[in-house]
């Protein structure tokens, strides 16, 4: 048969033999991800809350610094408030998480201590202990990764603007927040004077951001060369949660500089004052202010070409 097959006697007894075991060491790579330190820190915090006595409070949340500085931004009370805020806005998930903890903090289920606002959450949703404390956990986590990821809380967007050309500044301001969010108008000063500016929210919401938008562009105010401040406007919004304020400025005089500061009274100013130049001792502070070019006309408006 060898014969027959061209096969030789070696290549006949390979054929023959029983199949050989090839032993494969694989060795794996395990990746760890080492845990996010803020993360780990405000966890701790919530967990601290959650363990006391209930949070009703601001007070409740004293020695809780990670919570206080990411979330109130150093403020117990904006803390308390915007805490409280994020129950408002998950109440609609009646299963949810975030829900859960908020729930079994104090905020809504009743007792002194955590077992018994667990028991409590149980009863009210129909659950055992054991599903309301995963909930919680869950929601524990949740949070933390919002707070740690500085998520803006559904936190209201105030957007300041000034434009200056020649001796005008045209300010514009933009409120945004989420229609959920209980709204407090703000105040606006002009150069120390109130004003009268009624904000209208526009419905419906943006789809890009999922907030409404109520916005003014102001009448242009005259700048000041002699005064301490060329040009003034202050924004007072309290609402429950702290705005974010961003602000534009584009000055057409190189000589004038915008600045902004926010302060805890839940006060914005943007003012305009004169800069200064790298080697001079002092810019110019007289008029005339300069401008920028007028727009170049279109094509359209020089009518029909002749060639």
């Amino acid at each position: 048969m060898s014969r027959g097959l061209g096969w030789d006697s070696a290549a006949l007894s390979l054929w023959r033999s029983p199949p050989q075991r090839v032993h494969v060491r694989v060795q794996a790579t395990v990746w760890r991800v080492t845990p996010d330190p803020l993360q780990q820190e405000l966890l701790r915090c919530l967990r601290a809350v959650r363990r006391g006595g209930g949070l009703h409070a601001a007070a409740d949340l004293v020695g809780q610094g990670a919570l206080v500085r990411v979330v109130g931004m150093g403020s117990q009370d904006q803390a308390f408030t915007t805490v409280v805020d994020m129950l408002k806005h998950h109440a609609a998930e009646p299963e949810g998480e975030i829900r859960a903890y908020l729930e079994t903090c104090g905020l809504v289920s009743a007792g002194d201590t955590l077992e018994k606002r667990l028991r409590s959450y149980a009863e009210t949703h129909f659950v055992d202990e054991r599903t309301a404390r995963r909930r919680s956990d869950r929601g524990t986590e949740a949070l933390a990764t919002i707070f740690r990821d500085e998520v803006l809380f559904f936190r209201p967007w105030g957007h300041l603007t000034i434009y200056q050309t020649g001796p005008l500044v045209f300010p514009v301001i933009a409120l945004h927040m989420d229609p959920g969010s209980e709204y407090r108008e703000p105040a606006v000063w002009i150069n120390d004077k109130l004003q009268d500016l009624p904000f209208e929210f526009e419905d419906p919401p943006s789809p890009a951001t999922e907030y409404v938008r109520a916005g003014w562009q102001l009448k242009p105010v005259v700048l000041q060369p002699s005064a301490k401040w060329l040009f003034k406007v202050d924004v007072e919004w309290r609402m429950g949660v702290w705005p974010q304020w961003v602000l534009g400025s584009q000055m057409a005089d190189n000589r004038l500089v915008a600045k902004i500061q926010t302060q805890r009274n839940f006060m914005t100013e943007a003012t305009v004052t004169w800069g200064s130049w790298p080697g001079y001792n002092d810019v110019p502070r007289t008029p005339p202010f300069a401008s920028f070019p007028p727009p170049p006309k279109s094509d359209a408006s020089e009518g029909p070409s002749t060639t």
